[in-house]
């Protein structure tokens, strides 16, 4: 593995993220410099500037705008602006899921008859919930109440694929459960996604209800929460770096 070159990676995630910390610390042995911006905070021109590389790992409005400033300033993402917007907009997500394959719940603009789950437009206005009102609505599937978070990284060489099962947030507080494989077809179909989207790692929210897998959510910048794939995303990290001139 080829080491840094004190090359400036910035990014926008708290510094004690439970898996980014460790990234961080590894690309610093790497011998790159690592700075960490908060997600909530305009950054401004210059400090991009100073970059060699700007990773997002928290999509919020003002880091949607840095990844902006950090493309017109020809500064390199490892998830770009395109990305991160057009998986923030649900209902563009959702477009962007089912055109890659997945199966997505149907979408109404007025609460469906039944129970439902409502969702507001941008992924940074909120979780969703079980009834209220919101952007859109999308019937309450009958679960057996876990979530299936599949995550995609691509290091720059080969792909990496893990599925953390969890509890699902609509019924409380997100427990990790356990962890089983990921199917081949989805991994293809995330594989289109991270073209489609322009980006180096994916994660995609999966439930399953009356034997049928659905697509719920998307995210070009997912925790990765206890997926084991602080070294693939390293690698992914270090290999977007570009090279000195």
């Amino acid at each position: 593995m080829t080491t840094g070159d004190g090359s400036r990676i910035g990014i926008i995630c708290r510094p004690d993220h439970h898996v980014f910390e460790t990234v961080g610390r590894r690309l610093r042995r790497r011998g790159h410099e690592v700075t960490y911006f908060e997600p909530e905070r305009e950054l401004p021109r210059s400090a991009i500037e100073e970059l060699s590389l700007l990773v997002c790992k928290k999509v919020r409005p003002a880091s949607v705008r840095a990844l902006r400033l950090a493309e017109r300033a020809g500064i390199a993402t490892w998830n770009g602006r395109l990305s991160t917007t057009i998986l923030a907009s649900r209902l563009v997500m959702l477009e962007a899921l089912s055109a890659v394959g997945f199966r997505v719940p149907p979408v109404s603009f007025e609460p469906p008859e039944g129970q439902y789950v409502t969702k507001p437009l941008f992924s940074w206005d909120g979780d969703p919930e079980i009834g209220g009102t919101g952007g859109f609505y999308q019937p309450l599937l009958d679960t057996d109440g876990r979530d299936r978070k599949c995550y995609l990284v691509d290091d720059g060489r080969q792909l990496h694929a893990e599925t953390v099962i969890c509890s699902s947030k609509l019924s409380g507080e997100k427990r990790v459960l356990g962890h089983e494989p990921t199917p081949e077809r989805d991994v293809d179909r995330m594989e289109r996604l991270l073209s489609l989207a322009d980006t180096q790692a994916v994660g995609v929210d999966i439930i399953e209800a009356d034997g049928i897998r659905y697509a719920v959510d998307c995210n070009a910048a997912p925790s990765f929460r206890e997926a084991g794939l602080e070294s693939a995303l390293t690698d992914s990290i270090h290999r977007a770096v570009p090279s000195p001139e």
